[in-house]
């Protein structure tokens, strides 16, 4: 670059192509020139504050974004974190679900024992019943025998000898039965209801009470079969063709919109249906995370993008400042020094 020299004391022509350089016909669109009598260094410096204004722009737009994707990195965590609850709820229902059915299958295993087992102590009871009733009916026989006997006043029939001897013990021992029934009867009835109150305390098919019906019940809450399918309502925006990957420029207008710090209104409800990996409010957790990861992604890419952009601005812009802060190019500082 050749840099006009100035001399007090004999004049010097330009060369052409310094004279071309400060014909001003030759720049268009350049504001009137300054005071400085160096049309090139007055580009310069126009050139200067256009590329300073450029830079400025490309800084604010570094900074809007990077306060975008600090924020969108925020709310990208929340749905992941949330994302890995519901995964770790799901897996835990699964469990539930398995212990469910093992205790379903015993339940209704104890259940059917116990009925049997009632039915049975109920056949017993009944046994038990007509033998007492024969062994009433054998101590009335013998009742009616022995008062037959002594209204004879038979000397045969003396007590404590010869047939009579057989007589009175086998009434002994009749007795000793008949005292068995005050033990045995109420041992029978605290069977049959120690098996009624477990037969009612666990139910069986077809009852809809006991712990057997309970837990049927929180079967059908988790939905470990997977046969009681609930629709959920979807959001309009949630859809495949509302859904847009990467960055979007409409998108950032409304982000802009926001202020800043707050989330975006999704519409989602915190409503539970099970299995929780197979419900619709799932997969929209799953879906606005990777919305927001791709779009984090994307501000990535367009942040790098613009600092590179910057980054050059802020290279030339001091490159023209060095230039132009030169005393060898600066008009005032260059003529004051010719001038000494």
């Amino acid at each position: 670059m050749l840099v006009l020299n100035y001399n007090i004391e004999e004049t010097l022509e330009c060369k052409p192509r310094v004279k071309e350089c400060c014909e001003p016909e030759k720049i268009p669109g350049l504001p009137p020139t300054g005071n400085s009598g160096d049309c090139c260094y007055e580009k310069w410096t126009h050139e200067f504050k256009e590329i300073e204004a450029d830079y400025k722009r490309s800084d604010r737009i570094v900074v809007y974004l990077t306060k975008r994707r600090d924020h969108l990195q925020l709310q990208r965590d929340v749905w992941k974190t949330w994302t890995d609850e519901l995964d770790n709820v799901c897996g835990y229902s699964a469990k539930i679900c398995t212990q469910l059915e093992i205790l379903l299958h015993h339940t209704s295993r104890i259940s059917r024992n116990t009925y049997q087992t009632k039915r049975a102590i109920h056949l017993l009871y009944c046994m038990v019943q007509d033998f007492y009733m024969q062994i009433d009916l054998l101590k009335k026989n013998y009742d009616y025998l022995i008062a037959c006997i002594r209204s004879q006043n038979n000397p045969a029939f003396v007590a404590g000898q010869g047939i009579m001897v057989f007589i009175e013990d086998y009434g002994k021992k009749l007795d000793a039965v008949i005292l068995t029934r005050d033990t045995l009867i109420p041992l029978l009835i605290s069977a049959i209801s120690t098996a009624n109150n477990i037969n009612k305390g666990i139910g069986h098919h077809g009852h809809h009470y006991g712990l057997h019906s309970v837990l049927h019940e929180w079967e059908k809450i988790f939905n470990c079969d997977g046969h009681h399918r609930v629709m959920d309502d979807d959001d309009d925006d949630d859809n495949e063709e509302s859904r847009r990957d990467g960055y979007d420029q409409k998108r950032a207008n409304v982000y802009r919109k926001m202020p800043e710090g707050e989330f975006t209104d999704i519409g989602l409800q915190p409503i539970f249906k099970f299995p929780i990996c197979d419900s619709k409010y799932y997969h929209k957790i799953k879906r606005r995370y990777k919305y927001d990861s791709d779009e984090f992604n994307a501000l990535q890419s367009q942040i790098l993008i613009e600092t590179k952009t910057r980054d050059t601005l802020k290279a030339l812009l001091d490159g023209l400042t060095a230039v132009m802060s030169d005393p060898d190019v600066d008009p005032s500082k260059r003529c004051a020094t010719t001038s000494k």
